[in-house]
């Protein structure tokens, strides 16, 4: 009967960028695709190209930050004047119907906001276009309101427009760097 012989495992390299292990037999890192056995030349352009990638992600979720962050802005402008125009006007008869409006847009833009991490172009659109839904039903109702507020309507637009830039700027990144 023969026995078997027992080998002692080799122990593995790891890759010089992602520190996944790699084998002595690999051409490239399995994980990332760094050349293991490519020219100095070949492994320095690797390097290179890598640490723009990184730069470019950085820049990439500092984006999708800022896009969501439009939202949450916008979830206090909301919550904060209904409050301040329902204790202002507690004796007119639409105060109530106006701080449950304001509180469930407020509610609707924070569900944005957490969801623009994964889909910040689509969420920007969402709360434009409902914004702008709420200004022409607010008008269609009174005409006059049109005018009323106008600074902080400016404000609020111009919060989803620099959102909706950002927003272009991550989908831009996304499509030069494959991310999905």
């Amino acid at each position: 009967m023969e026995t078997p012989v027992l080998t002692t495992a080799q122990p593995t390299e790891q890759c010089n960028i992602c520190y996944k292990n790699i084998s002595d037999e690999d051409t490239f890192c399995q994980n990332c695709g760094y050349p293991l056995k490519g020219t100095e030349q070949e492994q320095k352009d690797f390097r290179l190209q890598h640490d723009f990638r990184n730069i470019d992600l950085f820049h990439f979720n500092d984006k999708v930050r800022k896009a969501g962050n439009v939202f949450y802005y916008l979830s206090g402008i909301f919550a904060v004047s209904g409050a301040v125009f329902y204790f202002l006007k507690k004796d007119d008869p639409n105060a109530f119907a106006a701080l449950i409006t304001n509180l469930i847009l407020a509610m609707v833009f924070l569900a944005l906001g957490s969801y623009s991490r994964k889909k910040p172009l689509a969420c920007i659109i969402s709360g434009l276009c409902l914004y702008a839904i709420i200004l022409v039903l607010d008008a269609i109702v009174d005409p006059i309101s049109i005018v009323r507020g106008i600074f902080l309507k400016i404000i609020i637009i111009g919060l989803l427009i620099k959102g909706l830039k950002s927003a272009i700027e991550i989908e831009k990144i996304r499509k030069e760097n494959n991310l999905s």
